[in-house]
């Protein structure tokens, strides 16, 4: 502590000799800072849930490209989808959307009439009358029950090619949309684009306006916060424009790094304006303060660097350690969520630091600034009362305690949500539609994907064994819908018998159109894919479905050297299920031992100075699984971070407190007498840079995102209590341990 005070100290005389220079580098950095911000990008693809490092992303990539492609539904609705006219229309509308060359196919009601028709009569003409399509869809392939699912919908497909950038797929669809419009339609009949994909690339659009929104919330709210809660201070909107500058520089290296903006990561900057409106708080705060008790501008900001500098220096520490254990997870969301925290902290930090007391100085040299010391208002005398109170009566930490293992314990029971689509605003248009489909249908679906590796795929024991687990599957899975495998595609060219020979196979495959084969078979013959249509499920049940079809592969194996296993989304379904299951008390864990270990060692071995701050905090942890399981909330990406966020935020309000008791405390004063006087002392900056903090995440409870208005509600009440924990919980708790440690230290000396 007297060593980073010395080091605040020379800060401080930094600062005082070159402020116009700091403020002038400050502003060159923020025009840099935004040409590099204009290079952030939206991403919802595979690289946000899986790390391109990984062979579970290389397995993927490989599933993409080989079979998977991307696909937009277009939902027909008419009077009588089976009338030749709406059929010949549909047929128009498939020439003008082929026109894309990144079309590889389209599929639809007049598709299956057409197959049918060749098999019924040799060619492909679509009937002039209804009845003798109705005739031909009753022989149809069994995948016509979703393309037709009743008179009045059909569905079309357009799969694009499988080397198509995921960033063309947005002037795609706009060229779909403009062939439905180009396209005439009979009476009485409409087309509109639907589906996952549509729907992704519009919450992708919806992604960066609600950011600017959030963005604008954050600030609104706090300069409320700021307002209302930091008003005895002059210039008491000072530290929001001074942390908007941080938010550039963290913007800026978001841009030079590469990182994406996520349904996560969207998350930051709010967050970060809550956190470095904080920072900027205390050192404004304590600015005032020392230009209150009569010192000049040059001595107020030495002062001021040096006494508050080293606890807000430890306060980002720890929130940086506690984000530092978000860095652990495989979800590259959750990990860029961590780092770009990490790294708008510590940026924040440095703002506050320099900018904020460079301009304080100027402002106080030119006299601009009004200063005079505060007597303790309201809200001070409230929460030393309150201290004080607690304080003679540690039994409210037992209560604590207690109440955070029930928590710890129930954590089991709040479930998990993997599902992308109910991360978005619920009333965009394309997910309105896609709940339309959905009930059109009568059935949400899901893709659920088997990889099966050989050294020959044609050989005859592997496509038997595909056979044998088609077959299996679509007769004894209830929630197979519809299975398509090599297999399927075999005895669907071969009078629905399946090849048994090496020969008969390879005379098979020439007679299967090649780009019917390519999607289960790639290009080299040594992997295909057994792909699966599903009822879709919640998370929970969605897992079930997946072990146990990985069961069926494991009590009926393939023969020996091919090998089989979930793969695609399924395989990434599975990955990202187990890791919001079993890493987020992983993260907890760790964020607590960092941020104990950093504090043992900035405490030089001081354990009651570096327990007591973790126990008040981890408390709010515990609690918090209460919250969500009241609240109906399910851990998602975003919200598996809370324990380390609460961890990392939270403890700033205890190791504040604590730094302001033991500063009281070496003036002389007992223990009980020292928490009042620190608590009467800071108790408005601290509640000030809670406000701040909560006005920050008030932001991302108004979102219209799900995933975020959830978490900003939860981390909302999680900080009310860590503010709580930091005023209730850690006076009496310190007070007792100080005493009790000075009382056997005492001792020791009186011995010795």
């Amino acid at each position: 502590m007297v060593l980073l005070a010395g080091i605040g100290e020379a800060v401080g005389r930094l600062i005082k000799g070159n402020s116009y220079l700091i403020v002038l580098a400050a502003l060159i950095l923020i025009a840099l800072a935004l040409a590099y911000a204009g290079r952030i990008y939206m991403a919802t693809g595979t690289e946000t849930f899986v790390s391109k490092d990984s062979q579970i992303y290389r397995d993927i990539d490989y599933y993409n490209k080989n079979f998977q492609s991307t696909t937009f539904l277009i939902l027909v609705t008419s009077d009588d989808v089976l009338d030749p006219a709406v059929l010949k229309a549909l047929e128009d509308m498939d020439e003008q959307i082929r026109c894309n060359p990144k079309v590889a196919n389209v599929t639809g009601l007049h598709t299956f009439v057409r197959q049918a028709s060749k098999l019924a009569y040799g060619n492909e003409e679509i009937p002039d009358n209804r009845a003798d399509i109705v005739r031909l869809l009753s022989s149809a392939p069994e995948g016509a029950a979703f393309i037709v699912p009743n008179e009045r919908h059909a569905i079309v497909t357009v799969e694009l090619q499988g080397n198509v950038d995921e960033k063309d797929e947005p002037s795609i669809l706009e060229d779909v949309k403009r062939a439905i419009e180009w396209s005439p339609l009979p009476p009485g009949t409409s087309a509109v684009v639907t589906g996952k994909t549509a729907m992704m690339l519009e919450v992708q659009q919806e992604m960066m306006r609600s950011m600017m929104a959030m963005l604008a919330t954050a600030i609104a709210l706090m300069v409320i916060a700021l307002w209302l809660a930091f008003g005895h201070a002059s210039w008491r909107l000072l530290p929001l424009p001074i942390v908007l500058a941080g938010i550039i520089y963290t913007g800026g290296m978001m841009g030079l790094a590469g990182v994406p903006l996520t349904m996560v990561s969207m998350a930051v900057f709010p967050i970060l304006i809550g956190l470095g409106v904080e920072y900027a708080i205390q050192f404004h705060n304590r600015m005032m303060e020392e230009l209150g008790s009569g010192k000049a501008p040059g001595d107020a900001v030495v002062s001021t660097v040096k006494n508050i500098g080293p606890p807000v220096f430890y306060s980002m520490l720890t929130t940086s350690l506690g984000f530092l254990s978000i860095l652990q997870s495989p979800l590259p969301m959750i990990h860029d969520f961590g780092l770009m925290c990490m790294i708008g902290i510590i940026v924040c930090f440095l703002t506050a630091l320099f900018l904020l007391t460079s301009t304080l100085f100027i402002l106080a040299r030119l006299g601009a600034i009004k200063a005079s010391a505060a007597a303790p208002g309201r809200i001070e005398k409230a929460i030393g009362r309150v201290a004080e109170t607690t304080t003679r009566h540690p039994i409210v930490v037992v209560i604590a305690i207690l109440a955070m293992l029930i928590g710890y314990s129930i954590d089991p029971l709040v479930g998990v949500e993997i599902d992308a689509s109910s991360y978005a605003p619920q009333d965009l248009p394309s997910v309105v539609l896609f709940r339309t489909l959905t009930a059109i249908v009568g059935y949400k679906t899901d893709d659920l994907v088997v990889q099966v590796k050989a050294p020959d795929i044609a050989s005859p024991e592997t496509i038997r064994w595909i056979d044998w687990l088609s077959g299996y599957e679509r007769r004894n899975n209830p929630d197979v819908l519809m299975v398509g495998s090599v297999a399927t595609m075999l005895r669907q060219y071969n009078n629905d018998t399946l090849p048994d020979s090496k020969e008969a196979i390879a005379k098979a495959m020439d007679s299967v159109p090649p780009n019917m084969l390519k999607q289960y078979v790639d290009d080299f013959r040594t992997t295909s894919v057994v792909k699966m249509t599903v009822q879709d499920h919640p998370t929970d049940v969605k897992i079930s479905g997946l072990e146990r079809v990985q069961r069926d592969i494991e009590f009926y194996p393939p023969p020996p050297g091919i090998s089989a296993s979930l793969g695609g989304q399924s395989m990434m379904t599975e990955m990202i299920f187990g890791s919001l299951t079993s890493d987020r008390l992983t993260m907890t864990a760790w964020g607590g031992f960092c941020v104990l270990s950093c504090l043992l060692f900035v405490y030089r071995g001081n354990w009651v100075k570096a327990v007591v701050p973790v126990i008040a905090v981890t408390i709010v942890t515990g609690l918090s699984c209460v919250i969500m399981l009241l609240l109906h909330m399910k851990y998602t990406p975003l919200s598996v971070t809370l324990g380390s966020l609460t961890i990392g935020i939270g403890i700033d309000f205890s190791i504040l407190h604590m730094e302001r008791y033991y500063e009281e405390k070496a003036r002389g004063l007992p223990p009980a007498r020292a928490m009042e006087v620190a608590t009467a002392r800071i108790g408005n900056a601290i509640f000030a840079s809670a406000s701040t903090v909560i006005a920050g995440f008030g932001a991302l409870a108004m979102s219209s995102f799900p995933i975020l208005s959830n978490f900003g509600v939860v981390t909302i009440i999680d900080f009310l209590l860590a503010l709580m924990s930091a005023f209730v919980i850690m006076p009496p708790l310190l007070v007792a341990l100080d005493t009790w440690q000075s009382g056997r230290k005492a001792k020791s000396e009186v011995s010795a």
